[in-house]
């Protein structure tokens, strides 16, 4: 993985360049120096670039709103209003997004079918992203990208992974010039010792850092599908149960909901089907209670009007 070696030849030079004093140089060798450490600089910083939990918040919060912008213009344009002015258009297109769209009406109430394309999709995205951090794990592209971020607990497998690497490609050129057992063994060496190194990078598959890395990735990954899914397709959940809310608010939600995987959905599905339960038992009871309030009351007056009655004939 010669990347590997990038990542920590522009480390070391930094290092170097930072060591050197610049006393004694004259202006011309200051400035070549510090020309040359800004651009190690940079190159180390391209290749070890990494996004916190913040930019891939910021980032989501930002593509979401650029999709739904750009799913709503088309409506908007396409309005009467839009042919007399474009900025109407515009307008039109912000107010499509605000606006609240009808409410579905007269559900059956059994909230697993109802909301079964949307578990459909949901189980969807989390097998996509399934297989491609398979094939994402499996790459030793990605291995180089991933594991050797200069960190400082991964400095010395990273520098031994270097060293191994340089020894492996020198032995490799040394055998292409002349072969005899003496080279042959320091071959097998650089190879064995190239084999560990990438042994130990690979270890680091299993490691806490890398995991939580994983599931964030993951995480935000499945997020974007699903409010792209929901923005692009006009998808609203809300309004899918019937309850009324604007279409943006609805979207973003049935992305969040899309994109957290089957597990959130099913504890969705399973907390709305109980308090339907909960209000028609409630109903029940009401209607009930109901029910006997006006048996009571009829009884009362039946027995005020058998009351009359006899008073009547006694007299």
């Amino acid at each position: 993985m010669p990347r590997t070696a990038d990542v920590y030849k522009a480390k070391e030079e930094i290092e170097h360049l930072k060591l050197r004093r610049s006393r004694g140089l004259s202006p011309e060798a200051r400035e070549e120096r510090e020309q040359v450490l800004k651009k190690a600089i940079q190159s180390r910083n391209k290749l070890q670039r990494r996004m916190n939990l913040s930019q891939l918040l910021g980032s989501l919060v930002v593509i979401s709103a650029v999709l739904a912008i750009v799913r709503a213009l088309p409506e908007g344009m396409t309005s009467p209003l839009a042919q007399h002015s474009p900025v109407a258009g515009i307008l039109g297109s912000f107010a499509w997004l605000l606006q609240a769209p009808e409410a579905a009406k007269g559900l059956s109430g059994d909230f697993a079918a109802l909301l079964a394309p949307f578990m459909a999709v949901s189980f969807a995205i989390e097998r996509v992203l399934e297989t491609g951090f398979n094939w994402f794990e499996h790459s030793s592209r990605v291995l180089a990208d991933v594991l050797v971020a200069p960190r400082e607990s991964l400095d010395w497998i990273g520098r031994e992974y270097q060293e191994a690497y340089e020894a492996t490609k020198d032995a490799a050129m040394a055998i292409g010039i002349e072969t005899n057992p003496e080279r042959l063994e320091i071959m097998n060496a650089a190879e064995e010792r190239l084999a560990k190194a990438e042994a130990r990078l690979r270890s680091w598959m299993n490691a806490p850092e890398y995991i939580v890395w994983k599931k964030a990735l993951s995480i935000w990954f499945g997020l974007l599908v699903g409010l792209m899914i929901a923005v692009i397709g006009d998808l609203g959940m809300l309004r899918y149960i019937g309850i009324t809310t604007p279409r943006i608010v609805d979207m973003m939600v049935t992305g969040l909901l899309l994109g957290a995987g089957p597990g959130p959905m099913h504890d969705l599905i399973g907390m709305l089907q109980s308090s339907k339960e909960v209000i028609g038992s409630l109903a029940e009871l009401a209607k009930g209670k109901a029910v006997r309030e006006a048996a009571e009351a009829l009884q009362r007056e039946t027995d005020a009007l058998q009351k009359q009655q006899r008073r009547r004939d006694s007299h």
